[in-house]
């Protein structure tokens, strides 16, 4: 049973001045309701990662590169 359905069955029991305010304002509704927007599903992990260094123009680096990094700030 749809909203409307379910507050047409509730104005049955009201008195007619209540009634009639009532489907005034279910006359001002709009037919249908508009879309919501569907957030798009933000990536994680690695992809995440990979769109941190495009948007802020990081390079990419091989294991071997990030290794060799690593192991300079163990050298200090």
């Amino acid at each position: 049973m749809s909203a409307t359905e379910q507050l047409l069955e509730r104005v049955k029991l009201l008195d007619e001045a209540q009634a009639k305010t009532v489907l005034g304002m279910l006359e001002k509704l709009p037919v249908k309701a508009p879309k919501r927007k569907s957030a798009k599903a933000k990536p994680s992990g690695i992809y995440a990662m990979l769109g941190y260094a495009k948007k802020y123009n990081h390079p990419y680096k091989t294991t071997a590169e990030w290794m060799s990094v690593l192991r300079e700030g163990e050298k200090d």
